[in-house]
């Protein structure tokens, strides 16, 4: 226990200080951990038989994280890239590098069906729309007007819904809410996770974003999004628990003592970050 909480504590104060760094910091980090949730999420997957290629995922990680940040870069960084590299740098859709990836990795079905399988394709696919294009609306959310400030919005949705969660349910937590994945959850917990992250947001948004904004945000959009992440938060953390269930594993690393690895403690920030840029832009 000690070890858990020594390390998580190391963890939040270098989070929070990357968070506190301009936004290529976060960029930077984004790729970094994109790279070994990657190699964690192939490893577990091993187990299965499952060989994810590990190279393409990486490289498409990149040009993901890249495209995230790009718009943030001055208009004079482009003018000085190849004309190839402006384009996959360009904002915009992925549509180019998704027909791409998608061509090569038939091409190593047909090819190489020895060594890489339909299942293989389906998984490496996956596991790159799941890790490094969700994470890569962190960036999008960092660079945005007030991204400071909003960025928060993820964390909390993430570390407070988690923190909640857990302890409501194992105060009064009594009745199971997914024990073929995860017996230890609780209906109790769940509901505790969504109203802790509610009404944080609703205090962040009342006291921080209010009062750097030039315009007053209603509150009811941060109960709209605390609500949102407060459920999907947790929609995350399942669903990295029925991957680890199904590789047959009890985490995916040991990067970080008592946790796990990066996997472990990214999972909801996986499903959060996209939510709160989505609302964001949608009604902020």
């Amino acid at each position: 226990m000690l070890t858990r909480i020594i390390s998580g504590t190391i963890g939040a104060a270098i989070l929070v200080l990357v968070l506190f760094l301009p936004s290529y910091a976060l960029a930077l980090t984004v790729m970094a951990a994109s790279a070994i949730g990657l190699y964690e999420f192939r490893r577990a997957l091993k187990n299965r038989d499952i060989n994810i290629d590990l190279t393409i995922s990486i490289i498409s990680s990149l040009i993901i994280s890249a495209k995230a940040y790009a718009p943030a870069l001055p208009a004079q960084f482009f003018s000085g890239l190849p004309v190839f590299l402006r384009r996959v740098l360009r904002p915009g859709d992925l549509d180019a590098l998704l027909i791409v990836l998608v061509i090569y990795l038939f091409c190593r079905v047909i090819f190489d069906k020895s060594r890489f399988k339909p299942e293989d394709l389906a998984w490496t696919l996956a596991g790159i729309l799941y890790i490094p294009f969700l994470l890569s609306f962190t960036v999008k959310t960092r660079i945005m007007d007030m991204g400071f400030e909003f960025i928060w919005l993820i964390m909390i949705g993430s570390i407070i819904t988690d923190t909640f969660a857990y302890f409501v349910g194992v105060s009064v937590g009594r009745t199971k809410i997914i024990p073929h994945i995860s017996p230890k959850k609780t209906v109790e917990g769940s509901i505790g996770g969504a109203a802790g992250c509610m009404l944080f947001m609703i205090l962040y948004g009342a006291f921080v974003i209010n009062k750097a904004s030039t315009g007053v945000i209603s509150l009811y959009h941060f109960a709209a999004m605390g609500l949102l992440c407060g459920v999907v938060s947790q929609l995350g953390d399942w669903a990295a628990s029925a991957i680890k269930r199904f590789a047959g594993i009890k985490d995916y690393g040991t990067l970080i003592p008592g946790h796990g690895g990066i996997m472990d403690r990214a999972d909801s920030i996986l499903f959060v970050a996209p939510v709160v840029y989505i609302y964001v832009n949608l009604f902020i």
